[in-house]
């Protein structure tokens, strides 16, 4: 019997908490990945005492993408977190594609045309907004694409290699940070390299390493927490 047509096997299933947070974190990732993308266009000064860097307003919501894949790696393994990986990269492509069309769909299709509400002046202000958007999230995509498979590579490698030794908290952390510093690097070329001065670009990557790694460290209780959500563990249950 082709159990695809089974109707035991397509029947509604109940779903319990550990389903919920799988839910949660993808839709966290998913989310925080596009918005990522579209937010980095502002640059904004942060002050860490009288160091001043400079920072993409992406920065925070890029980070969050980290905790969401570290909770699926811990709780469902590397596959869960490698597949979540895989679909934002897809996600970053439809983006990317999309965006391309909202600047250029009229120009490409002949059946397209400008409403006539559409102003020279939003014309110009779209195109300076998203038309930087479209660089961003191509090194996005890039930057995206290494520092995430470095992340749960290295979250596992650890959690393999201290197995038992009740470090969540050492894999979480040293795998994000690792791989928000490679992340940095490469965005921050792709993205501002020739658009302003090597030194504004190196003052961004500083400051998008300093930024997310504070996240990393800020976001180690979330990760317990959601683990133990999913694991039926005492919300507070920093073992493990």
């Amino acid at each position: 019997m082709n159990r695809s047509l089974d109707p035991a096997v397509t029947r509604d299933v109940p779903v319990n908490r550990r389903d919920f947070v799988l839910f949660l974190c993808i839709g966290l990732f998913m989310v925080s990945l596009v918005l990522a993308a579209i937010t980095a266009v502002k640059i904004q000064s942060f002050a860490f005492g009288p160091l001043i860097v400079l920072v993409p307003a992406g920065s925070i919501a890029f980070g969050l993408t980290y905790l969401a894949t570290d909770v699926i790696s811990e709780v469902w393994g590397r596959s869960y977190a490698l597949m979540t990986v895989y679909a934002g990269l897809v996600v970053r492509f439809v983006m990317f594609a999309l965006i391309g069309y909202a600047l250029a769909g009229e120009d490409l299709f002949p059946f397209i045309g400008i409403a006539e509400s559409w102003t020279p002046e939003r014309d110009a202000a779209s195109e300076s907004v998203l038309g930087a958007s479209m660089r961003i999230n191509l090194a996005g995509v890039i930057a995206f694409a290494l520092s995430a498979l470095i992340d749960v590579f290295i979250f596992h490698h650890l959690k393999t290699r201290e197995a038992g030794k009740n470090r969540l908290w050492l894999r979480n952390n040293i795998s994000t940070m690792v791989s928000q510093i490679a992340n940095s690097v490469v965005f921050v070329s792709v993205a501002f390299g020739g658009t302003m001065p090597w030194a504004a670009v190196g003052s961004i990557v500083l400051g998008q390493i300093l930024v997310k790694v504070s996240v990393a460290a800020l976001d180690t209780p979330a990760v317990y927490m959601l683990r133990n959500i999913a694991t039926g563990r005492k919300l507070f249950d920093f073992r493990g």
